[in-house]
């Protein structure tokens, strides 16, 4: 008779510990919210007559098991001159070095690098990367600056009030509890 309840109780003590053990935030989590930090810092990525627009964002953590995030952003910078609007598409291939900041309890991208820039403006199509510094630099102010994700305080409280560390695995970034620290 106590032997399920024995079973019961050890199975959920597993599931806890499990629990508790691990968190996990995924490509599409980090993707939403960087999205969503791009839109609300729009006005950043304008600059006196260039208007920059974000339109598409995929995002790989740590393709071909390396320690970083890769972005491919997609959208159109337009010069807004008085009598007419010169639209380019352009597409970024920009990567950077995840950083999780245990006071703020977020990832930030550092050390991010241009890895490809392409145009299509006017009949032109190629490589734009030289030109692109000064987006380039915008980005950095922002991604640099300001973290991509948040964690769930309510969810796993435990992750602001202990040491952990943060490895990169295909797809997703895990958290699990640092002893010694």
């Amino acid at each position: 008779m106590f032997k399920p309840v024995i079973i019961a109780l050890s199975a959920l003590l597993l599931s806890a510990c499990a629990t508790v053990s691990q968190y996990n935030v995924s490509e599409s989590e980090i993707e939403k919210s960087l999205y969503t930090l791009l839109e609300k810092e729009a006005p950043r990525l304008t600059q006196g007559l260039i208007e920059t627009q974000i339109d598409q964002l995929d995002l790989q953590i740590g393709p071909d098991n390396r320690d970083i995030v890769k972005l491919n952003l997609k959208g159109e910078t337009a010069i807004n001159a008085l009598i007419a609007r010169f639209p380019a598409q352009l597409d970024l291939v920009i990567e950077g070095r995840p950083v999780y900041d245990r006071q703020q309890n977020a990832i930030f991208l550092r050390d991010l690098t241009l890895l490809q820039s392409k145009v299509d403006a006017f009949g032109y199509k190629g490589d734009m990367t030289a030109a692109s510094a000064g987006m380039m630099q915008i980005i950095r102010s922002v991604l640099e600056n300001q973290p991509v994700y948040r964690l769930d305080d309510t969810k796993y409280s435990w992750i602001s009030k202990a040491p952990v560390a943060m490895s990169i695995a295909p797809g997703r970034f895990v958290f699990s509890p640092r002893f010694g620290d």
